[in-house]
């Protein structure tokens, strides 16, 4: 009965270990990732995920250019070729581009292969569609698993977690703002969303996102912290 007690639980150590290396947006078991800023640095980063998206990622790049934020989106190569013209006007209006895989699989216990597909479709998506080859890399969900890392460096890819997020795929605008600014932090990472990881029956709706980026961005502010572009972040 000891040594059955005992089993059970390396086996549930083992398990919480690589959930931690899997899951958690700070692990660095697989490989470095960037997910703040070092040092004293009184910046931080806006990056949005899984888009693009109308209406929405048009509303986010008009209060961008308002208050002259530079961002980085992560975008899915579907997405990239179904609107093509605001994958586009991105990269027309100085944002930075990421791979954020082709279709958004979980990639936990999928193949090398399986992986590498969906990384390089997006990045022959973007590349065709904008002119531009990310050299930067978000996992689906964050979640990595051990194919992932070779496939990376293959590719000349950086993979950029987060450190705040806005929970903006299930909250509202009141407690989006609530959750990201109770987080924001010198040198961090901010994720949001321009597009769902899967569109709801009704169509996709990222309007609480749009309508709690100006408050973020006014928090921000009063805190003395400056949104700066992501390549700062990787000097």
């Amino acid at each position: 009965m000891i040594g059955f007690s005992i089993g059970f639980i390396i086996i549930l150590a083992c398990a919480g270990a690589l959930a931690y290396a899997c899951i958690i947006p700070s692990s660095e078991v697989f490989s470095p990732v960037v997910n703040r800023a070092t040092g004293e640095s009184r910046s931080v980063v806006l990056t949005f995920d899984d888009g693009p998206a109308p209406p929405f990622t048009e509303q986010v790049l008009d209060i961008l250019a308002q208050h002259k934020i530079s961002a980085t989106f992560f975008l899915c190569g579907k997405n990239v070729e179904s609107h093509p013209e605001l994958a586009r006007r991105i990269v027309r209006e100085g944002h930075t581009i990421g791979n954020h895989t082709y279709s958004h699989p979980f990639l936990l216990c999928r193949s090398r292969r399986f992986i590498a597909g969906e990384i390089d479709r997006a990045q022959e998506a973007s590349e065709r569609i904008t002119g531009v080859r990310p050299t930067l890399f978000r996992p689906a969900y964050g979640a990595r698993w051990f194919g992932l890392m070779p496939v990376l460096r293959q590719r000349g890819l950086r993979m950029v977690m987060w450190s705040v997020m806005g929970f903006d795929w299930k909250y509202k605008t009141q407690a989006i703002i609530r959750a990201t600014t109770r987080r924001l932090h010198p040198g961090g990472v901010i994720l949001l969303h321009d597009g769902p990881e899967q569109p709801p029956p009704g169509g996709i709706d990222q309007s609480s996102t749009v309508a709690a980026l100006p408050a973020v961005i006014e928090a921000a502010t009063r805190s003395q912290l400056t949104f700066v572009p992501i390549q700062e972040f990787l000097a």
